[in-house]
């Protein structure tokens, strides 16, 4: 059965789904109204739910849909992860709104796993713990919107704001360290990069402001482990920047 013309939502399953066909009544009041309200979907309807928590999609049969409950019919396992791109984490300066929520819509269909915004010394945008807050609901709903539209199998996590300081001593950080660095001598192009680690679990990349990095924070990265990694010879916005890695990525490792 084709399913790419089907609504597509993400939800957390109670329990894993092994026997097919299977009958769940989910008590999430979000998902039943963007189903009811915005999605306009109905009952026997066919639909394609989605347990980012497991990363497993299945093929479903909506049974019931209230205000705050929906009952569906699993009817069968339709997707789960392939294991062929590695975990990648983009640490990226605060830039302006709107080129903010592109970069995370965009890095979301291309597959990654969490979002770390950075206030380096020359980040013009400064975001505090309540301004993040308030911003992260709107940020998750954009994310949530591009990995139901792109048909991925989990919503990346977006993390709060840390200094460079902060991110280069962050032990809970496993893999290979990348900075995309405009210029310097001691580069290496991504590709070359990525080639000598074919086998790579995880990726971080750290991305830096309009302004660049000040050499204070050139030496903290360097101290920290990260090789230096140039994406050719153009200087690009760091939403660019970190398209053009991806997109890297994806080339190299994704296949």
């Amino acid at each position: 059965m084709e399913t790419f013309h089907l609504k597509r939502f993400f939800v957390s399953l109670p329990v894993p789904v092994t026997d097919f066909p299977a009958q769940l009544t989910l008590e999430d009041e979000g998902v039943a109204h963007h189903l009811r309200s915005v999605m306009r979907a109905k009952v026997r309807e066919s639909v394609v739910l989605v347990d980012g928590q497991r990363r497993q999609a299945y093929l479903a049969t909506l049974q019931a849909l209230e205000k705050r409950t929906l009952t569906v019919q699993v009817e069968q396992l339709l997707a789960q992860p392939d294991g062929k791109l590695p975990v990648v984490t983009l640490a990226v300066a605060l830039i302006k709104e709107q080129r903010w929520d592109w970069l995370i819509q965009k890095a979301t269909e291309l597959g990654v796993e969490a979002i770390q915004p950075i206030a380096s010394e020359r980040t013009i945008i400064k975001l505090g713990e309540k301004d993040f807050c308030k911003k992260q609901e709107r940020w998750e709903a954009v994310m949530r919107s591009a990995a139901e539209q792109s048909e991925g199998l989990f919503i990346p996590a977006i993390l709060p704001p840390v200094s460079v300081k902060t991110l280069c001593h962050q032990g809970s950080i496993q893999g290979q360290r990348i900075l995309l660095a405009e210029r310097g001598g001691h580069r290496e192009t991504l590709q070359a990069i990525l080639r000598k680690h074919p086998s790579a679990q995880a990726l971080l990349f750290a991305i830096g402001p309009e302004g660049g990095w000040t050499d204070g924070e050139l030496s903290q990265f360097e101290q920290a482990g990260f090789v230096f990694a140039s994406l050719g010879q153009r200087i690009m916005r760091s939403e660019t920047a970190a398209m053009a890695a991806m997109a890297v990525v994806v080339y190299e490792l994704g296949h």
